[in-house]
């Protein structure tokens, strides 16, 4: 039976069609049992002969039903009709951004929609969802005005079909796909924030930067030929405008920004902080069970683009605060990430008195570590060798190291994906160890974990990216804690949340960091290595993200 108005699919009752695209045609139905109107997107019926086809359906329909963002079209069901796949989500009246557009639009009501759907694309990219066809008319708008963004998923689900290319279907809509889409590249989270900054060109041109008779034309223009500058199309754009545009649409994926937020905030941003040198790549080296230790003698910048790569040592968990007062934008299997620089201010010396203002905002208290032995659970953690650390208890956590020793220990906190952390510390003078706390742990199917160490002899913090199989990569330079062997007490606060993860010293922001492959939670744990020495810590929290 074809789908069409009066006809039952299941406990929904088709009413009338809505939309018909070059993927799926939208019909507007009635879910009898909660009383409600849903969208229901059929799409192509031959495609339902394809097994290759059904297994894809369903893993992308799943993934994207997890998805929960104020800005992203809910999805409500999927399955069958008669050989026909289909897709149930929540119902929209209102239009779509693509009736707002033809010419020039105000740079606020742009900056509006931009935002809400830049904060959609880097929540569904940090669950491992990319969108692959961002264009106004997947842009929906409510009645009042709010942007939700639909159709995560489909071109996907519609990839390397052998029936698709019988009927000589393009999937993506080649005046906003990527350079990397055109050519069959791998595309990641930088070909949807290149989409997206097609949006945005043609929100403030009045058009999208390529225009030619055939698809085949188009996408060949998004692959060689140069971007129109911005201002030659519309002459009122301002220079902080026109470079963010042509940033966003580079060419190549490392040079756009780090995320799609990164690329609507530098819309408004000063000139000044819009350009971004560059990165160097990074250099590997062996793996050594001694290596020296990086000295810190040149200035922050300098010392980013000669840092070396990380020690072959890898815990049992890896684990992190830092910061970091670099920009990289690097590329490693495809996906990419970054570390935006902070604007604050870099002094990240001791604070001797240990009170410490200011800090990333946070909502209610999750968990606070107690100065006691019941801090590790059942059991004190055992060091190895064994007795060659020791600990006490009072106005601290006190773990003093006898022996040169290594150990891992988790706290009685729980495991968090998104929130704000504070820990407060010092150590005793003349102490030469390290240790290591972690950002973020490994998600499902990911293999790899996000941490900071502390090193206590040369006085810095580093964030490193530790996969399984190689070496650990250094994402940040040594930032300097002048103060740390001489007492002096140290606030290392970290904010996570998405992909995001700001990073705070003594209440000051040092670094920004945008992340996508690691995803996972953290649970409160440390992992301690040296030779000499006592850390005390004088507080460890974790907060609600506000």
């Amino acid at each position: 039976m074809k789908v069409a108005p009066g006809v039952r699919m299941g406990p929904y009752e088709v009413m009338e069609q809505v939309g018909r695209g070059g993927m799926a045609t939208v019909f507007k139905a009635y879910h009898h049992a909660l009383e409600r109107m849903v969208a229901i997107k059929v799409l192509p019926d031959v495609l339902a002969e394809d097994p290759e086809f059904k297994e894809r359906f369903r893993r992308e329909a799943i993934a994207i039903a997890r998805l929960r963002h104020p800005n992203i079209l809910t999805v409500f069901d999927h399955g069958e009709f008669d050989g026909q796949p289909y897709i149930v989500t929540e119902f929209i009246e209102g239009g779509t951004f693509a009736h707002e557009l033809g010419k020039p639009i105000p740079m606020t009501r742009a900056r509006e929609v931009l935002g809400a759907v830049a904060s959609a694309l880097d929540y569904a990219h940090a669950n491992g969802v990319l969108h692959r066809d961002v264009k106004p008319s997947n842009i929906l708008m409510t009645k009042d005005g709010k942007s939700v963004l639909g159709d995560f998923g489909l071109a996907r689900m519609m990839t390397s079909t052998q029936r698709l290319t019988r009927l000589d279907m393009v999937v993506g809509t080649p005046e906003y796909m990527s350079p990397e889409q055109c050519s069959a590249g791998d595309a990641g989270p930088a070909s949807d924030q290149y989409s997206l900054g097609v949006v945005a060109f043609e929100a403030l041109t009045g058009h999208p930067p390529f225009h030619a008779e055939t698809p085949a034309a188009v996408m060949l223009a998004q692959m060689r030929t140069p971007l129109p500058p911005p201002k030659t199309v519309n002459p009122d754009l301002t220079q902080t405008i026109e470079k963010a545009l042509i940033r966003v649409l580079a060419k190549e994926p490392a040079e756009r920004f780090p995320s799609c937020e990164a690329f609507v905030d530098a819309l408004t941003e000063e000139p000044a902080t819009v350009a971004v040198a560059p990165p160097p790549p990074p250099v590997p080296v062996a793996k050594t069970i001694e290596q020296p230790r990086p000295v810190l003698a040149a200035p922050l910048a300098a010392a980013a683009a000669t840092a070396p790569q990380a020690p072959g040592r890898v815990p049992p968990r890896l684990l992190a605060i830092a910061a970091a007062a670099v920009v990289a934008v690097l590329v490693l299997g495809g996906v990419g990430y970054a570390i935006a620089a902070s604007r604050g201010n870099q002094d990240t010396g001791g604070n001797p008195t240990g009170n410490v203002s200011g800090g990333p905002a946070h909502g209610s208290l999750i968990y606070d570590a107690s100065k006691s032995k019941s801090v590790w659970g059942d059991a004190e953690p055992s060091p190895d060798p064994a007795g060659s650390l020791t600990y006490s208890y009072g106005n601290s956590i006190d773990m003093k190291i006898v022996k040169a020793t290594s150990l891992y220990a988790e706290f009685d906190g729980p495991a968090l994906k998104n929130y704000v952390s504070h820990l407060i510390f010092h150590v005793d003078s003349g102490s030469d160890f390290d240790f290591d706390w972690e950002v973020r742990g490994r998600g499902p199917n990911e293999t790899a974990d996000l941490y900071v160490q502390v090193d206590v002899p040369q006085e810095t913090v580093t964030l490193w990216f530790a996969p399984d199989g190689s070496d650990n990569v250094r994402l940040t330079a040594a930032l300097p804690m002048s103060g740390l062997q001489s007492g002096s007490t140290f606030d290392v606060a970290l904010a996570v949340n998405d992909t995001t993860i700001q990073i705070f010293v003594n209440g000051k922001q040092v670094a920004r960091v945008m992340e996508t492959r690691v995803t996972g939670a953290s649970q409160p744990a440390i992992y301690l290595e040296g030779k000499l020495g006592a850390l005390h810590i004088e507080s460890l929290r974790y907060y609600a993200v506000r």
